[in-house]
């Protein structure tokens, strides 16, 4: 069953800030492209809409949002968490879209457990979850930017384990 949270207006002025940090740290990357269009996202909008999924994660588990300056990337792993009595790296996937598939790309199954989130407005809604196991054994696709994702559809996804069970 799909979990909702609501953003309070003073995170998102803090996911705002980090956002804008991150961005002025890509902008100084030798590769970055602040025009680009990659994979349907314009790329200010990708460092926001990443942190709201990962902001409603902290809320909903009680955890606290690494607010360290990310210069490149995160490396696929948002969280470290232990879900259930196993020690886990938590990457959450976060669309503005309705998904109706997980999706991970080809090199970046580096997380041990992901969580699928919908962003409408300030509220972020889960969609379920997936161990790397379940990505690595899902579809195989190219898709339509060119690149190879796994991908898991949301009715195959588990519920989101209760916000108690994550610490």
């Amino acid at each position: 069953m799909p979990v909702s949270v609501d953003i309070p207006p003073r995170l998102i002025r803090t996911v705002n800030r980090i956002a804008n940090d991150r961005n002025q740290s890509f902008e100084e990357h030798e590769g970055w492209d602040n025009d680009a269009n990659r994979w349907g996202v314009d790329p200010e909008d990708g460092n926001v809409v990443g942190l709201m999924g990962e902001m409603a994660f902290a809320i909903y588990a009680n955890l606290e949002v690494d607010t360290e300056l990310v210069k490149w990337t995160d490396e696929g792993k948002d969280f470290e968490v232990t879900i259930e009595g196993t020690e886990r790296t938590v990457d959450v996937k976060t669309s503005q879209k309705e998904p109706y598939a997980l999706f991970v790309k080809e090199w970046r199954v580096d997380s041990d457990y992901y969580v699928l989130a919908h962003l409408d407005g300030r509220t972020v809604t889960f969609l379920g979850t997936a161990t790397k196991e379940m990505v690595l054994d899902g579809k195989y696709k190219e898709s339509k930017f060119g690149h190879f994702n796994y991908e898991v559809p949301v009715r195959s996804l588990d519920p989101l384990p209760e916000g108690g069970d994550i610490l």
